[in-house]
Formats: C-alpha cells, sequence, structure tokens
C-alpha cells in the first residue's frame, strides 16, 4: 500500500510539474492507452471502463479548444475529437466496429502532438 501511496505522489508532482504541452501529451496518450487497453480486454465492465475514460479525455481535450484564438485549426481539432468520441461513444454501447478508426485518429493525434510539442522545445532552444 505504501508503495502506490508513492507512486501517486510522484505522478501528482509530476503532472503539477509538467508544462500545458506537456499534459496535453499526458491526457492524449492515457486517452490512446486506454483505448487500446479496452480493445484488448475481454471482461466487459473493465472494458467499459476503460472506454469511459478515454472518452471522458477525448471530452476534456474537445472542451479545452479556444476556436475563437486557434481558428480553423482549432475547429478541424474539434472536429476529430468529435469524431474519436462518437466512435468511442459507439464501441462502449457495444458497436464495436468504432473502436478501430477512432483508435488510427486517436493515435495519429498523438503523434501529431507529440511532434507540435517537440519541434516547438527545439525553437524555444534557438537563440
Amino acid at each position: 500500500m505504501a508503495v502506490n501511496m508513492k507512486l501517486n505522489r510522484y505522478r501528482k508532482a509530476s503532472v503539477d510539474a509538467s508544462s500545458p504541452e506537456r499534459l496535453l501529451l499526458l491526457l492524449v496518450r492515457e486517452a490512446v492507452r486506454s483505448a487500446e487497453a479496452a480493445a484488448l480486454e475481454q471482461e466487459p465492465t473493465e472494458r467499459k471502463r476503460l472506454l469511459d475514460k478515454s472518452r471522458r479525455i477525448v471530452t476534456e481535450l474537445a472542451d479545452s479548444l479556444n476556436t475563437d484564438y486557434g481558428g480553423p485549426m482549432a475547429f478541424n481539432l474539434l472536429r476529430l475529437y468529435i469524431f474519436i468520441n462518437r466512435r468511442l461513444s459507439e464501441a462502449l454501447v457495444g458497436e464495436d466496429a468504432g473502436l478501430p478508426d477512432a483508435l488510427r485518429v486517436l493515435r495519429h493525434v498523438r503523434d501529431t502532438w507529440e511532434d507540435a510539442v517537440e519541434m516547438a522545445a527545439a525553437g524555444s532552444d534557438e537563440p
């Protein structure tokens, strides 16, 4: 039990110390991880829990967008999040055909965010 408490404290400290970009990556990665785990899960209750976790993360990502400030790029990202969320919701109610689509797009979003954060970090190192 003490190990779990220490691990939870470490995770909280890691999140608290993260930049907004790193927090976004943590969320997107967790959404992908949960959806991937759901795709492999055989126990229905755990599968639904994982799908719902991924869906809730995607909802938070969509809610955090500012389409007034971000313009067309933010609006297009919102559309992707809505698509992912719809397909995860379909999988949540037993329509399994939606999960591969959601995962494919969610992985692409994750990879794109990882590239963007890496490029931004590299750009901030320049004089």
